[in-house]
């Protein structure tokens, strides 16, 4: 007897069942390489347990999509639903190694326009066009509140040991519908989603922006920047060739699918003996776990003029100095709500999430060498 579906274990929601018409999908090479491509970047620095996956993350989106196409407040063609469950399964497949920190190191490379490359290779148009934001459904995939961030939320949560990812997913995907293109919940959801957005806040700031997963970020993009350097100088640094292709900027998709985090973190290791002081310190510091100092600047009066002279005494302001203002963007795209016949923004009902619009919510950090005095 041909199965029907594909039964997979995981953590959080205890069983994900895979469609067997989209089976070829999940074990595609495209879609297998995300195994190899870490969730939260540098976070397992600091919270050794976050080595999950966009592969386990892109599954669980999966399983999201089917629980909120079941709550019967949306009219969707079988045809869409099929579009939005593959909308949810592959819209990180066109991710670089480290996940977002690749395009903070290329900036020429974006991972969405990646992304949208690979589904023409499976002919989804459909779903590219939910991608790229012009299907009303869209929202269900990327906005204020939607499958990708539930999902990330309490996944990120539970393997980086902390709480603040915690919600009432279920709850919230049993009430929330598109009507005239608008992502609207019901009026009984306010206080979930004003929970939720709280945790958000809290999940950046603890995890994903945590002092010590922004210094391993910033010594990641030194090394690059040094490789960048050493390479227009016309050194040879033997790198792997698809690597090589993003220095260039001559990447085609083909050089993105060839690497993962772990071939990145080989060239690394490998370039600790390569004969340039910046970048054998670098990459040492990188393999070793040699924090830098991060300070935050929000809550720390500190003489930046000062403290950068001490710095450039010592070390190249290029590689060892850096003021990072990181913005937080609380409310993605507007949330509605339906009381009484009318659709209202939430921010109009819930004086919390109106609040939080009010508020500016960036980070502000200094990244020295840890022996440098800040006072």
């Amino acid at each position: 007897m041909k199965h029907k579906r594909t039964n997979i274990k995981d953590p959080i929601y205890d069983k994900i069942y895979v469609k067997s018409k989209h089976k070829k999908f999940l074990d595609s090479p495209e879609f297998q390489r995300l195994r190899s491509i870490t969730q939260t970047s540098f976070a397992n620095f600091v919270y050794p347990s976050a080595n999950h996956t966009r592969f386990s993350h892109s599954l669980g989106c999966y399983y999201l999509m089917e629980k909120l196409l079941e709550n019967n407040l949306n009219e969707i063609s079988s045809k869409n639903k099929n579009d939005l469950m593959l909308a949810a399964l592959l819209h990180d497949i066109g991710h670089g190694p480290m996940s977002h920190t690749w395009e903070h190191v290329f900036h020429h490379y974006d991972h969405e326009a990646t992304t949208r490359e690979i589904l023409k290779r499976f002919k989804l148009d459909g779903v590219i066009e939910i991608l790229e934001g012009k299907s009303p459904y869209s929202p269900f995939v990327s906005s204020t509140i939607d499958v990708d961030k539930l999902d990330y939320m309490v996944r990120d949560s539970y393997f980086s040991g902390v709480t603040y990812g915690l919600s009432e997913v279920n709850f919230i995907l049993d009430h929330i519908y598109i009507k005239s293109g608008k992502l609207i919940i019901k009026s009984n959801t306010i206080p979930s989603i004003e929970d939720i957005i709280t945790q958000r806040i809290n999940l950046f700031k603890t995890v994903y922006f945590h002092r010590g997963v922004i210094a391993y970020e910033f010594i990641f993009k030194k090394i690059f920047k040094r490789i960048d350097f050493l390479l227009k100088e016309g050194q040879n640094l033997s790198l792997n060739k698809h690597l090589q292709t993003f220095f260039e900027k001559t990447n085609t998709v083909d050089d993105l699918l060839k690497l993962n985090d772990h071939i990145i973190s080989a060239e690394i290791s490998r370039l600790q003996d390569y004969p340039d002081k910046i970048l054998q310190d670098l990459c040492l510091k990188y393999i070793n776990r040699i924090k830098m100092k991060t300070i935050d600047l929000k809550f720390n009066k500190v003489n930046i003029d000062k403290i950068k002279k001490r710095v450039e005494k010592k070390y190249d302001l290029d590689y060892y100095y850096e003021e990072v203002v990181i913005p937080l963007k609380i409310l993605q795209n507007p949330i509605y709500v339906e009381m009484n016949g009318k659709i209202k923004k939430v921010e109009q009902v819930s004086e919390l999430i109106a609040f939080y619009k009010t508020r500016d919510w960036s980070l502000k950090y200094l990244i020295i060498p840890e022996d440098i005095k800040i006072n």
